[in-house]
């Protein structure tokens, strides 16, 4: 049976700890105790065994050396004593202890230990790395230490060649770390609570480190970042909501608005920023209330009532719902209202003064815009368009003299002085219209003498008079106007004459007779 030579710790420099192996021979039958030469594929089969555990165990333990370099117990075990060589280290079992002989290594099961060991910590590695990104040293806790231990000792053990052990290590801690990164969503949930939690206690420390933590695990948590700009303003903040309140208690009004407003411009969610805000907000706005109010009903006062309008509607833009805005403003419209019609009432008089009548009509129909029910407007509209049409019908027998030859239109003229005689207190203009029309209504009634002479054979038409039959003279008294004389006798030809009887003419003489023959 081959057996595995315990090293010489008398050698001042060993070789690196490594099982030697050493192959049984083989005895051929029928010769005990011949050891016979190997065969060549014998040989090649050791040469290649022998190779193929050199290089897994040259290459696992660069690998292994490289790994451990960057963790603490690898440092630790890699360390030795100055002047000192490595010692290397080989693990014993109990028989061994005692002297009894050690038992062969098989190579292939080291290798399977080693590549199982290896496996778990690469696994462990990648989960470990992923917690890292999450910053889990910082909430990971005792599950975090734990698995830190069991990979610590994973180390050792796979420093020492235990890949079994080593292996086990491995994947407890990869267990652990799988449960801390199931863990990540409520952790994150938490630390968002007690970050809350802390901004309400106005602890900024413990709320800028809840909210860091926060950020290592979601760098993209808006609630998180938001949180913790808010705890890194929260002492300014609290200064500043300090100091408007001292302003505020000494009535420094201004003083303590800027304070809130630059505290709430830092920290647009502090509850109690915007509260002191609003609170010295409303005492300004009382003032500018009051004052407005005070300013407006002085300008109403002096009679300004553009000034005490915009005065009170600004005064109304504090206080939508004031019932002293409302009625100091009803007042100004009733005085504005007022004044401008008292404004259109002296216009009209002054108009009726004049005897401008379509001014005065004007003036009186914006009074009954304001307020139909206004009487004097109302008796004003309607004297003034009865003036109007006096006017007009005046003007049409002053500029048309001519239309009194109609009997018709000289009554309506005769109606038209007779109304007018009745109007008292009649203007100068009126006046002298009034006489003008009496004169050519009393021209036009004012008969004049026609004299109408004929052969006695004729028989005479006077249009618009009569017929007058056959005569050798015939007076008539005839009204200024156009008439036709017509001649008529048998086998004669008809004669017919128009006469123009202008008033104030002297009298006419006219002959009609039928002369010519058929």
């Amino acid at each position: 049976m081959a057996s595995v030579k315990d090293p010489d710790p008398a050698e001042e420099n060993p070789a690196p700890a490594r099982p030697e192996i050493i192959t049984p021979l083989s005895v051929t039958p029928g010769t005990p105790g011949s050891i016979p030469p190997p065969t060549r594929r014998s040989t090649r089969i050791k040469v290649a065994l022998l190779a193929t555990a050199f290089v897994l165990l040259v290459g696992g333990g660069l690998w292994l050396l490289n790994y451990l370099a960057d963790r603490p117990a690898g440092k630790a075990a890699l360390q030795t004593p100055a002047g000192k060589p490595d010692q290397p280290s080989q693990k014993k079992t109990a028989g061994q202890a005692q002297g009894s002989p050690q038992t062969i290594a098989d190579p292939a099961a080291i290798a399977a230990e080693k590549q199982q060991a290896e496996k778990h910590l690469a696994e462990f590695l990648k989960l470990k790395q992923k917690l890292e990104t999450k910053g889990v040293s910082q909430w990971g806790n005792e599950t975090y230490l734990e698995m830190t231990r069991l990979a610590d000792e994973a180390d050792r053990f796979l420093l020492g060649n235990d890949y079994a052990a080593a292996a086990a290590g491995y994947a407890a801690a990869a267990a652990n770390a799988r449960d801390l990164i199931d863990r990540i969503e409520p952790v994150l949930g938490q630390l968002l609570a007690e970050g809350q939690a802390a901004m309400d206690r106005e602890n900024s420390e413990l709320a800028r480190q809840k909210f860091s933590i926060a950020l290592m695990i979601d760098p993209d948590n808006s609630i998180a970042a938001r949180g913790l700009q808010r705890a890194q303003k929260m002492d300014a903040v609290r200064q500043l909501l300090a100091s408007g309140n001292r302003h505020e208690k000494a009535g420094k009004i201004a003083f303590a608005h800027a304070d809130y407003q630059e505290a709430l411009r830092l920290d647009p969610g502090s509850e109690k920023a915007r509260l002191a805000l609003e609170r010295v907000q409303a005492q300004i706005s009382d003032a500018e209330f009051q004052q407005l109010m005070s300013e407006g009903l002085t300008a109403l006062h002096q009679n300004d009532y553009q000034l005490a309008r915009k005065k009170l509607l600004k005064a109304k833009s504090f206080r939508p719902q004031s019932p002293e805005a409302k009625d100091a403003l009803a007042q100004v419209d009733q005085a504005i209202r007022v004044a401008r019609i008292q404004t259109y009432r002296r216009k009209a008089a002054a108009a009726e003064g004049t005897e401008n009548w379509q001014q005065a009509l004007d003036a009186y129909l914006q009074v009954l815009k304001i307020d139909a029910n206004i009487q004097f407007a109302a008796r004003g509209k309607e004297k003034a368009q009865a003036r109007i049409l006096i006017e007009k019908r005046i003007n049409f027998f002053l500029q048309q003299p001519a239309a009194l030859e109609s009997d018709r239109q000289l009554d309506n003229a005769i109606a038209l002085i007779e109304e007018i005689e009745k109007i008292e207190p009649r203007g100068p203009r009126l006046e002298e219209r009034f006489e003008r029309l009496v004169r050519i209504v009393d021209a036009a009634r004012a008969p004049v003498k026609i004299m109408i002479e004929s052969d006695t054979l004729t028989d005479v038409v006077v249009y618009k008079v009569g017929k007058l039959g056959r005569f050798e003279s015939r007076e008539l008294s005839l009204r200024p106007g156009t008439y036709t004389i017509v001649g008529m006798r048998d086998g004669y030809q008809d004669v017919r004459k128009k006469i123009i009887i202008k008033p104030g003419q002297k009298a006419l003489r006219v002959t009609i007779k039928c002369e010519a023959k058929i």
